[in-house]
């Protein structure tokens, strides 16, 4: 079994630079009715973002329930990413990594390779 793709919700186009700045770039896109669903591709990972503004708000503390925790990507360097993280920690594994979030309020973990 592999991972095929992630899925996120963004509520706004300019929201996707978010995982441009990530490395990510743009597959294809389909416009539907309410949505535009756009496949964004780096590295062999897939993200299918719907970008939909009229999504219902996120449930507060995304932590706190079943289904999606984050969402995480291995980087280069934490500190050559163009995005606001949180401090810098060191996993079990000795690897260095941080939080950020989407501009949605999505968690995003990043890991230092």
């Amino acid at each position: 079994m592999i991972l095929d793709h992630i899925a996120v919700i963004v509520s706004r186009e300019e929201y996707l630079e978010f995982y441009e700045k990530l490395g990510f770039r743009e597959a294809m896109r389909f416009a539907r009715t309410y949505d535009t669903v756009v496949f964004m591709e780096y590295d062999g990972i897939v993200l299918e973002v719907f970008v939909d503004p009229n999504h219902p708000e996120r449930v507060s503390g995304p932590e706190r329930k079943k289904g999606l925790r984050h969402v995480a990507f291995a980087v280069d360097n934490l500190e050559e990413v163009e995005v606001e993280i949180e401090s810098i920690r060191t996993d079990f594994f000795g690897r260095r990594f941080t939080f950020t979030k989407d501009p949605d309020g999505q968690p995003i973990e990043l890991k230092e390779t």
